[in-house]
C-alpha cells in the first residue's frame, strides 16, 4: 500500500507545469523530435530525425515518447510524461525495496523522500531525456538481481535479467555491462565466491536476449554495418574513449557534482558511510563505487552519467536517518547545515536566472529554514526529515513555473518560431542549430554554411550531426524569388546574407526575413 501511495504523492510532484515548459535546445530538442517523426513516418524500428536515420539511441526513449504523443497529443506534457512517470515509479520501487531490503518500512519510507527531493532527481525528472526511464530499468534490474543473490528466489534473477534487458533497449550495453561488474566486483570484494555457483547465467541471458535482442538484430538486418559503426562506434565506442568536452574530463568531475545532485540530504550520506554500517552496505557501497568509478574512467563526462548512483546513495541515507531519529540534536546538523546551504544557494541564485517574480520562493526558503532552525534547536528530531522534504518538494514546484519555465523560454525557439507563418514559409538558420524550431514548426530547416567544407562539429564529432545542411549562396539563390523566406541567426552573429530584415528576437535567436 504504501509504494502506491508513494508514487502517486511522486507523480502529483513532478507533473504539475510540465505543459508550459518549453522543448530547449539543444538535447531535449533532438528526442521530441525524433519522436515525433516515429510517429509521423509510422516506423517505429528506425528512430528518424530531419528525415534521416539517427542512431544516437536505442528505440525505447522514442517509443515512450511517441506513445505519449498517441496519448495526450505532440506537445511539452506528452513530451515530459515519460521522465515523470518513471520518475515517481522509482520513487515508488525504492520505498518497496528499501523496506524489503532492511525490513524496516520507515526506512524505506525515508529512503523514498530522499530520491525525491534530491536537488537532481527532480530536476531530471522534467526532462526529456532517458536518463529516469534508464534510472527505473537499471535500478530494478540491480535491485531484483540482489534478491536472487540473497536467496530469495530464482524468480528474481529472472526479473533483474528482464529490466537489464529494458535498459539495454535504453540506453545501449551500459545497461548490461555496468550492473555486470558491479555483481563481479561485490562478489571479489566480499569473497562470496559461493556466488559464482547461482548466477542463473544461461537462463538470464536467454530472457535478457529474448527482450534486448530482437530491435538490435533488426536494425542490424534493416541497416547493416552503418549502424553498427555509427551505434556502437561513434556514440558508445568513441564517447568512452575520446572527451566530447575536454574541459570536464578531469578526475575529480563527478566527486563534486555527485554530492550536490543529493542536497540537501548529502551530509546525512556522507555520515551513512562512517560509523556502523546497515545491513547490505557492501552491496551498496559497491552499486555506487563501481557507477561513479566507472563513468570517472570514461572520457566524455555529463553531469546525468552518475545518476543511477543516487539509488543506493539514497538507500543509504534512508537507513541512516531512520537511525538517526532516536539521536541527540547535534547529530542532525548533518542535514540542516546542508538544507540551509542548499537555500541560501537558491536564494543567492535566482538573481541570475530569467525570471523576475520570486517573491513566492523567498518566502518558501525563508519559512524553511527558520522552521530547520527551530526543529534543530528543539531537538525534534523525528520531523526534521520530513519537515525538509516536505519544503523541497514545494519549493521545487516553485522553482519549475517561476524559473524553469522562464529560463526554457530562453533556450527554445517556441515564441520566436510563432513569428513565422504556419505554412508556405521557407526556413533556414544560421549558427548554432536551433532543433525546436523544427519541432514546434513543422518546417525543415537548412543550417547555413559558407561553404561546403565547413563541417557540422569540425571534429570527429561531426557524425552525431545530421540535421540538413546548405551553402548561402545555394540557399540565397533557391530563395531569390521567394516572398516569404526567413532565417533564425544567434544573436551577436554576423549575418549571412545583407538583404534582411529583422523580424523577431527572442532568447538566442533573432528572426529575420528576406
Amino acid at each position: 500500500m504504501f509504494p502506491l501511495v508513494v508514487f502517486v504523492i511522486a507523480l502529483a510532484m513532478y507533473l504539475p507545469f510540465n505543459a508550459y515548459i518549453p522543448v530547449t535546445d539543444p538535447v531535449e530538442a533532438n528526442y521530441a523530435l525524433t519522436a515525433k517523426e516515429m510517429l509521423t513516418s509510422g516506423d517505429w524500428l528506425s528512430p528518424q530525425i530531419y528525415g534521416q536515420y539517427w542512431y544516437d539511441k536505442p528505440a525505447m526513449i522514442y517509443w515512450l515518447l511517441a506513445g505519449s504523443y498517441k496519448l495526450f497529443g505532440v506537445g511539452e506534457f506528452a513530451a515530459r510524461f515519460p521522465a515523470a512517470l518513471f520518475s515517481a515509479a522509482s520513487v515508488s520501487f525504492i520505498c518497496w525495496f528499501g523496506r524489503r531490503l532492511f525490513d524496516n518500512w520507515l526506512a524505506g519510507l525515508l529512503a523514498a523522500l530522499v530520491l525525491a527531493t534530491s536537488l537532481e532527481y527532480w530536476v531530471l525528472a522534467r526532462m526529456i531525456i532517458t536518463d529516469a526511464v534508464l534510472f527505473f530499468f537499471a535500478s530494478v534490474a540491480m535491485g531484483t538481481y540482489y534478491l536472487g543473490l540473497e536467496g530469495q528466489g530464482k524468480g528474481w534473477y529472472a526479473t533483474g535479467y528482464f529490466f537489464a534487458g529494458l535498459a539495454v533497449l535504453t540506453k545501449g550495453p551500459v545497461g548490461i555491462v555496468l550492473p555486470a561488474m558491479s555483481v563481479l566486483v561485490y562478489i571479489v570484494l566480499t569473497r562470496r565466491w559461493e556466488l559464482f555457483s547461482r548466477l542463473f547465467i544461461l537462463p538470464g541471458l536467454a530472457i535478457f536476449l529474448l527482450i534486448a535482442a530482437p530491435w538490435y538484430v533488426a536494425m542490424v538486418k534493416a541497416h547493416g554495418q552503418e549502424f553498427v559503426d555509427t551505434f556502437l562506434g561513434l556514440h558508445n565506442y568513441l564517447r568512452a574513449t575520446v572527451s566530447e568536452h575536454p574541459k570536464d574530463n578531469v578526475i575529480y568531475y563527478y566527486l563534486v557534482l555527485f554530492p550536490v545532485s543529493l542536497l540537501p540530504w548529502a551530509g546525512v550520506f556522507f555520515r551513512s558511510l562512517a560509523g556502523k554500517k546497515p545491513p547490505h552496505f557492501a552491496f551498496l557501497a559497491v552499486w555506487m563505487g563501481v557507477t561513479i568509478i566507472f563513468y570517472t574512467l570514461i572520457a566524455t563526462k555529463y553531469p546525468t552519467y552518475v545518476f543511477p548512483a543516487l539509488f543506493p546513495a539514497a538507500l543509504l541515507t534512508g537507513y541512516r536517518l531512520e537511525q538517526m531519529l532516536s539521536v541527540r540534536r547535534r547529530q542532525w546538523l548533518w542535514l540542516s547545515l546542508p538544507a540551509l546551504l542548499l537555500l541560501l544557494v537558491i536564494g543567492a541564485g535566482l538573481t541570475y536566472l530569467p525570471g523576475s517574480d520570486w517573491m513566492g520562493v523567498y518566502i518558501a526558503c525563508a519559512i524553511t529554514a527558520v522552521a530547520i532552525l527551530w526543529l534543530q534547536l528543539r531537538g525534534d528530531a523525528v520531523w526534521m526529515p520530513w519537515v525538509t522534504g516536505a519544503a523541497m518538494a514545494v519549493i521545487s514546484v516553485l522553482l519549475i513555473y517561476q524559473g524553469l519555465i522562464p529560463l526554457a523560454e530562453t533556450r527554445s525557439a517556441k515564441t520566436i518560431v510563432g513569428a513565422i507563418p504556419a505554412r508556405g514559409a521557407v526556413v533556414a538558420a544560421y549558427g548554432a542549430y536551433p532543433t525546436s524550431a523544427v519541432f514546434y514548426s513543422g518546417y525543415p530547416i537548412s543550417r547555413l554554411v559558407q561553404d561546403n567544407t565547413e563541417s557540422a562539429a569540425g571534429d570527429v564529432w561531426a557524425g552525431k550531426y545530421t540535421m540538413p545542411t546548405e551553402t548561402v549562396a545555394t540557399f540565397a539563390a533557391r530563395t531569390a524569388q521567394k516572398p516569404e523566406t526567413y532565417i533564425l541567426v544567434n544573436q551577436g552573429t554576423a549575418l549571412p546574407l545583407s538583404d534582411l530584415q529583422a523580424v523577431a528576437e527572442f532568447g538566442k535567436f533573432s528572426l529575420y526575413k528576406r
